[in-house]
């Protein structure tokens, strides 16, 4: 039988290398969460869904912020499992042992160092999504203020979404509503710029773009159109927000979405891409630039017609409009010529108010561009084009005869009104 000296040594030392048990339920559910949810990634690296267009797929140009590097399958069973087993013990759920309770005031250590206060929560299991916004919030005040008694090294929103990873929340229906419902945004929108502008980490945004939908419809219990919805709102808030740092990534980021939609990758689909497609053109002419790859920006110039039908034409002609080495007018202008002659243009494409907008504007731009030429013809086609097919956008509009003689009897009818009123009024 073991001593009682014995037993008590063996209680120190188990005590050491795991916090005393038995878990509370709270924490019971993290770590099955986090062995459940780790498993899963581990069969899904090492038993992948087989596409059958991967022998086919085209490679890209990406620029160094988008260049996502694979992962290299283990060269044996020893060392996948080995690497298995050290991304389960290095979550802080096990790995960390928890600031004592009487440490400190909660708020007094979050102000103090906004990271070991999260991976404290996640050590004790009580990290959740308002306390992972309050830490990126933090953490982001700390930043700016160049607060130097940080003691982790690590970048707070990769801390953030390796949670959402081990914790399984990343493929809930709770995370997916975040960035579908706009009252619920506020941790995905100060989650973006730090991941794509401060840590330059997009790792995390390919892998929830690029889950399966079939798989995420299983996990979350939400519809296809739902799944979709979300897809399309991450891809372009993700093209958005590398944009702002720098136009050749924001284009890259669309280049690369486009190509897996060709190839049949992730089942990526137009009806997904093509708000993206239409917001960076929109940057474009809004924010005309110098800067940037050539070569990438003639990449997405050609690509319209691969996105768009024959509205293609129309978004060619204002991206030549604003090429950032090269811009010319003549694309447009043949556009408008072609249209004059046999109405085929205008006859075949659905005018919605944004796009008759957006002709105004290709029309006003071309005038302009040729005027600065001194081609006064060619710009006055231009311009009448507009007045003919967009009168009511660009033309002064005119009171109608019957309505300006109403108003006119209905202000002569209160004018004497008020003269009968101040007739009545003793003097």
């Amino acid at each position: 039988m073991q001593s009682a000296a014995g037993r008590r040594a063996i209680a120190t030392l188990a005590s050491k290398l795991h916090p005393p048990t038995p878990l509370s339920t709270q924490e019971s559910k993290q770590l099955l969460g986090l062995l459940t949810t780790s498993f899963r990634t581990h069969l899904d690296r090492e038993h992948p869904i087989a596409h059958p267009n991967d022998t086919h797929r085209k490679s890209t140009s990406r620029t160094q912020l988008v260049e996502q590097s694979q992962t290299p399958h283990p060269a044996s069973s020893y060392t996948s499992a080995h690497d298995h087993i050290d991304s389960i013990l290095a979550n802080p759920l096990i790995s960390r042992k928890p600031a004592h309770k009487h440490s400190g005031n909660d708020a007094v250590r979050l102000l103090e160092d906004p990271v070991e206060w999260f991976l404290d929560q996640m050590a004790i299991g009580a990290a959740d999504l308002p306390k992972a916004l309050l830490f990126l919030q933090m953490a982001k005040e700390n930043s700016t203020a160049q607060n130097t008694n940080m003691k982790s090294p690590r970048n707070p929103a990769t801390i953030v979404t390796d949670w959402l990873q081990s914790s399984g929340l990343e493929n809930s229906s709770q995370f997916l509503e975040m960035l579908v419902l706009g009252k619920k945004r506020g941790l995905l929108k100060t989650l973006f710029p730090m991941l794509m502008h401060d840590e330059k980490n997009q790792a995390p945004l390919w892998r929830w773009l690029t889950r399966s939908p079939k798989q995420r419809m299983k996990e979350t219990g939400l519809s296809a159109n739902r799944i979709l919805v979300f897809r399309t709102q991450l891809l372009k808030e993700m093209g958005s927000y590398a944009y702002d740092s720098n136009r050749d990534e924001g284009l890259t980021i669309f280049l690369r979405a486009l190509n897996m939609c060709k190839s049949g990758e992730h089942d990526f689909s137009l009806k997904m891409i093509q708000p993206l497609g239409g917001h960076l053109v929109g940057r474009i002419e809004r924010e005309p630039s110098s800067g940037g790859s050539t070569n990438i920006y003639d990449l997405f110039l050609n690509s319209s017609s691969a996105w768009l039908s024959t509205w293609s034409k129309a978004v060619e002609a204002m991206l030549w409009l604003h090429h950032p080495t090269k811009p010319t007018a003549y694309p447009g202008l043949e556009l408008i010529i072609a249209s004059q002659g046999q109405e085929s243009f205008m006859q075949n494409i659905h005018l919605s108010n944004s796009r008759r907008l957006f002709m105004v504007r290709l029309s006003f731009g071309v005038a302009q561009h040729l005027l600065d030429q001194e081609k006064s013809v060619e710009a006055q086609m231009a311009m009448r084009f507009a007045q003919q097919h967009f009168g009511d956008l660009v033309l002064p509009k005119t009171p109608h005869p019957e309505r300006t003689s109403n108003e006119k009897t209905r202000q002569k009818k209160e004018e004497w009104s008020l003269q009968m009123l101040d007739n009545l009024l003793p003097t």
